[in-house]
């Protein structure tokens, strides 16, 4: 498997995965689980 970057939702809490060349990117993360969109710096949290 490849390398991959857990994010939390700010607003439901839930974690997903991203590919790791998202991060810094300016791209914003979508939510799987909840259907937002949101830029990396709105995340609780980011694990490598």
């Amino acid at each position: 498997m490849g390398q991959a970057v857990e994010i939390t939702c700010p607003k439901c809490s839930k974690i997903f995965v991203v590919n790791p060349h998202m991060l810094g990117s300016g791209m914003e993360f979508h939510c799987p689980f909840c259907d937002l969109y949101f830029p990396e710096k709105d995340s609780p949290k980011i694990r490598k």
